[in-house]
Order: C-alpha cells, then structure tokens, then sequence
C-alpha cells in the first residue's frame, strides 16, 4: 500500500497581532493558498486520508482553506509538536502509526527538519526549502516491518501558478 504525504507549509502570515501562534493568514496569504487551490483542484494530486495541522491560527487556516479548496472530505486534526521550533521526532513516529496518507500543515524550520529526517534519517541534511504556500509530495510503499524509504513525487509552491 503506497503511503503518501503532503507536507505544506502555511500561507503567508499577517503580523497584526502581537503573538506569533495567534498570527492570521495575511489577504497575500490567502491569495496564495487559492492560487494552490485552483491551479491544483481537478489534478486528484492532493488526496489525503487525514489532515494534521499546528495550533498556530495560521496553519489551521490554511489547513481549512486547502481542505475546502482541494474539496477533501477528510478530517483536520490538531497536533502537538508541529510548531517552527519543535522536533520533529515524534511527528515521524506518529506517521509511522499509520498507513493513511497525511497532509501536514506545519512551519518552517519543522517542516524541512521533518523532511530530512523522513528522507536521509538525520536532522542535518536539510535540504528541502519551504516557500509559503508550498507543498512537498513524499511516498512510499508502507507495510508493518517492510516498508520501503520515503522519496520525493513533487515539490510544488504557489509562485509556479503566478499570473
């Protein structure tokens, strides 16, 4: 069974606030994240079991938006340890839980963190870069014991669908 995830990072974010986990999606934001929406809405590309988001405002936001925008009928679940500055060592042991294909809303640092860890084992090669309203496209074939390693499908942001 193929396992696939989606690991997103958030649109851009206003800074009208004075704490950064109550920090919105900026208009440019969402601007952003309906340009995804659009560009990619009838590619059956974004087909996820279930959707984990940070508590941070803006990551629920742009998990909802890309929810009713990818018309998913998927349910959004609020996770600990996907905040900018956690590890993201619990995170690859809760996907590992699991067979579902996960669309993970998070921030950066995390996300590329979590995405070296997935792909090479080690927070040290971070190698993947998150724009705002970007998605990285992970798989594998998934099995109890026999798993195969994770491999990237697509990596895809929002300026690819810029006019």
């Amino acid at each position: 069974m193929q396992q696939t995830l989606f690991l997103v990072r958030h649109g851009n974010a206003s800074n009208s606030v004075e704490t950064d986990a109550q920090r919105p999606l900026s208009p440019k934001g969402e601007r952003q994240l309906n340009r995804l929406s659009v560009a990619l809405q009838n590619k059956n590309l974004v087909t996820p079991d279930q959707i984990w988001s940070s508590k941070l405002v803006r990551t629920q936001q742009t998990a909802l938006r890309l929810k009713d925008g990818f018309e998913l009928d998927v349910p959004i679940h609020v996770q600990e340890n996907l905040a900018p500055e956690d590890n993201p060592s619990s995170i690859v042991d809760s996907i590992a839980q699991t067979a579902d294909s996960i669309m993970i809303v998070g921030h950066e640092p995390n996300l590329s963190l979590l995405s070296s860890l997935l792909l090479t084992e080690s927070v040290r090669f971070e190698q993947i870069v998150f724009p705002t309203a970007s998605i990285l496209c992970l798989s594998r074939l998934a099995g109890d014991d026999d798993s195969t390693p994770w491999h990237i499908e697509w990596h895809i942001n929002h300026r690819s669908f810029k006019e």
